[in-house]
């Protein structure tokens, strides 16, 4: 009876105390707690001051004063650092739950658009002279000589190795670290490929890994690490390897490339016909055509190769055929 009596009582405290908690406060009930608040800490303070050694007994009211503004002052910084940390909760949350804006964008229209980029710096790179390098600091020669090595582009281990006889010792070891690295990158892959033809085990395989071997051997080529007499052997070499190729048709573009490098075009027609007849779509092969027929002076059929709607999607052809219009 008497837990029944301890329970009920529990539970009439619990209710009336979060109907406390729920009640909204008016500003007079908020003035009056601050007002008992300051009378309490008032009463306290001259209680406390009743207890002061005698030495002190002088400064009673100095004391008794700094106790009230310490102990309402404390009070009322709290209020003020809870509103602000309220006020910032509700900001931080209301960020939170934020969403963000989107905005449909028509590719076509934007393609239209496409803005004219010149690249100057790899350039004027490109076109360095003996004598206009003495009014480059090593560092910018440094900076150039990594821009030039990441870019990949062709011929640029071939312009990396003007640098060998400049006049400052930094780049021109700069310059042969780099040439030197992408040379010995190449000899690795090729020592690799060697030994996987050798171990091949079916002939597509073996096909697969010549094709790639010639690949490399191309590397020598296109990025100048070959000098004019050595071209020649390279360009020899990788033709012996892909003419024993037969059914693969990147062999045969490559191939074509070759021609074209040796200024042999109708060859190198003649090999990409043989891509396209094992099904290379004849437009991936129209730049070297048009190419071809631009080496060939044969101007009026260049026109067949230009399709402006192809050259107006693939945005890297948009530039060049811009600057061809306004030739």
């Amino acid at each position: 009876m008497l837990n029944s009596f301890d329970i009920n009582s529990f539970d009439i405290n619990s209710s009336h105390l979060i109907m406390l908690l729920q009640e909204t406060n008016s500003w007079e009930k908020i003035l009056l707690f601050i007002l008992v608040e300051s009378l309490f800490w008032i009463v306290f303070s001259l209680i406390l001051i009743q207890f002061l050694p005698r030495k002190y007994k002088k400064y009673k009211k100095e004391i008794f004063l700094f106790f009230v503004v310490i102990n309402v002052g404390l009070m009322l910084i709290g209020v003020l650092l809870t509103l602000i940390m309220i006020l910032f909760g509700l900001s931080w949350a209301t960020h939170r739950i934020s969403r963000p804006s989107y905005e449909t964008i028509y590719f076509e229209e934007q393609a239209s658009e496409f803005p004219m980029v010149y690249s100057e710096f790899h350039e004027g790179i490109l076109v360095l002279k003996s004598e206009q390098q003495d009014h480059i600091t090593s560092d910018e020669k440094i900076k150039s000589l990594k821009i030039l090595y990441d870019s990949n582009a062709q011929g640029n281990i071939g312009q990396i190795q003007h640098f060998l006889s400049d006049s400052s010792d930094e780049t021109r070891l700069y310059a042969f670290a780099l040439i030197s690295t992408f040379e010995k990158s190449l000899n690795q892959q090729i020592k690799e490929l060697q030994e996987k033809i050798s171990y091949a085990h079916s002939h597509k395989l073996q096909e697969r890994y010549q094709f790639e071997l010639a690949q490399v051997y191309w590397q020598f080529i296109f990025h100048g690490v070959a000098n004019e007499q050595l071209t020649g052997f390279y360009t020899q070499k990788i033709e012996n390897i892909l003419n024993t190729i037969e059914s693969n048709s990147s062999a045969f573009i490559l191939l074509g490339k070759i021609k074209i490098f040796n200024k042999e075009y109708n060859e190198a027609e003649g090999y990409f016909y043989k891509a396209i007849a094992l099904g290379v779509p004849k437009e991936v092969l129209f730049t070297f055509f048009a190419e071809i027929k631009y080496n060939q002076k044969k101007y009026n059929e260049i026109a067949e190769y230009i399709l402006p709607d192809e050259f107006n999607i693939d945005l890297r052809l948009k530039p060049l055929i811009n600057i061809w219009r306004s030739t």
